[in-house]
């Protein structure tokens, strides 16, 4: 019966450990900042939310080319044109479908862009 009481311990302890571990990492990563690819596009932050692949939207013209890319410690872009991902030179396309939808296109593949609901 004394085992089961020193096995029962040491899961307890295990458990917090890793539990605590876990916690402080996600700490860590909302106090440094969030590393989600992002781009300012005349003062409102458009986030990438992966390629477009079915090919649902449409290019319709071209807003821009990304004026500079943020770099160490600089994480939220507040100019026009800036990112944090996007490198510099890098065009921005509005589409036929959404105007509040961007497309980069990146080796042959379009990235969307668009504000976080």
């Amino acid at each position: 019966m004394k085992h089961y009481f020193i096995y029962l311990f040491l899961l307890l302890m295990i458990t917090s450990g890793c539990s605590s571990s876990a916690q402080d990492a996600n700490e860590k990563t909302t106090e440094e900042g969030s590393y989600e690819a992002l781009l300012n596009i005349e003062g409102e932050i458009y986030y990438s939310y992966g390629y477009d692949e079915k090919e649902k939207y449409t290019v319709l013209e071209e807003v821009g080319e990304v004026k500079k890319t943020l770099v160490g410690e600089e994480i939220m872009p507040k100019e026009h044109l800036t990112s944090n991902y996007l490198e510099k030179g890098t065009q921005i396309f509005s589409t036929k479908e959404d105007p509040e939808i961007f497309l980069v296109e990146d080796q042959g593949k379009y990235d969307v862009l668009k504000k976080k609901p």
